[in-house]
């Protein structure tokens, strides 16, 4: 089976234990991630990560078929079990505007028709908006089968669900870096403007997007605080790449109301933070 990318589960770690957790799982065109989490003890147990293209003559749904075979821990039965799917086929709609029926022409709209899926659509809890939202229909169909009473959502989804509106400053961008793609949240006001993937090849790449959504909305980088999460480090040449142009950048974290495992401390915390965030949230 295909080696987890990270590994952070507890080597005394029981099936009594984790029927009582939380299992959160992410899945998108090259990852598969999850998390287990313990509401009544507030604690992370454990983390791991795949990644779905590094299968030699394998399909990345081959590759989570094999996964959800052959992961010891995603046999064990949970309390609760939760997909979030990262898909970039997304469109945000104010809640006054949305229909069911839209979901078709908007997403073909803006995405096309040539790559066929499942159409989705759910509320954005404490925005106002409506997530519209195109997965493959072979892996819905695949988690289903695995999790029958599982729960999903988008990962957009849940990522605002997670900002506390009232908490946000006069202006926000909230990046989530990941090995070749990066997710920006923008908002002003409190008010969203933006939510958007976009795919980099080197550092260069990060800084004039984000420089180029600096100058859409009038914002001067200097004074801007840029929230950052995902795999980045200060050794990065990205991090110094991003300091050349945002001088207050600040890494984003898991509120001290919970605790994580002792084998999470081997790793910088905003490396899960997202999707760690997200397990608070379902």
């Amino acid at each position: 089976m295909l080696k987890a990318t990270f590994d952070i589960i507890p080597d005394n770690a029981n099936p009594e234990e984790l029927h009582n957790n939380l299992l959160l799982m992410e899945v998108g065109d090259q990852l598969f991630s999850y998390v287990l989490y313990n509401r009544d003890q507030q604690r992370y147990l454990g983390f791991r990560q795949y990644n779905l293209d590094f299968m030699p003559g394998k399909t990345p749904l081959e590759a989570l078929q094999e996964i959800l075979l052959g992961d010891e821990f995603l046999q064990q039965s949970f309390r609760e079990a939760f997909l979030i799917y990262h898909y970039t086929d997304s469109n945000l709609l104010p809640e006054k505007f949305f229909h069911i029926e839209l979901n078709k022409p908007v997403t073909e709209l803006v995405y096309g028709n040539a790559r066929k899926g499942l159409l989705l659509s759910e509320k954005v809890a404490g925005w106002n908006l409506y997530n519209i939202y195109r997965v493959p229909r072979e892996v819905h169909s695949l988690l289903q089968q695995k999790f029958a009473a599982g729960k999903y959502w988008h990962y957009y989804t849940l990522l605002l669900s997670g900002i506390d509106r009232e908490e946000l400053p006069a202006e926000m961008f909230k990046v989530i870096m990941a090995a070749d793609r990066f997710v920006v949240v923008v908002s002003r006001e409190k008010a969203l403007q933006l939510i958007q993937t976009y795919t980099y090849q080197t550092p260069d790449d990060v800084s004039y997007h984000l420089l180029a959504l600096c100058q859409q909305f009038g914002t001067d980088p200097e004074q801007l605080s840029l929230t950052v999460s995902g795999l980045i480090d200060e050794q990065s040449i990205l991090y110094q790449e991003l300091l050349k142009y945002f001088s207050k950048v600040e890494w984003d974290h898991v509120g001290s109301e919970v605790s994580l495992d002792e084998m999470f401390s081997s790793f910088p915390a905003h490396y899960f933070s997202p999707l760690l965030k997200m397990a608070l949230c379902v």
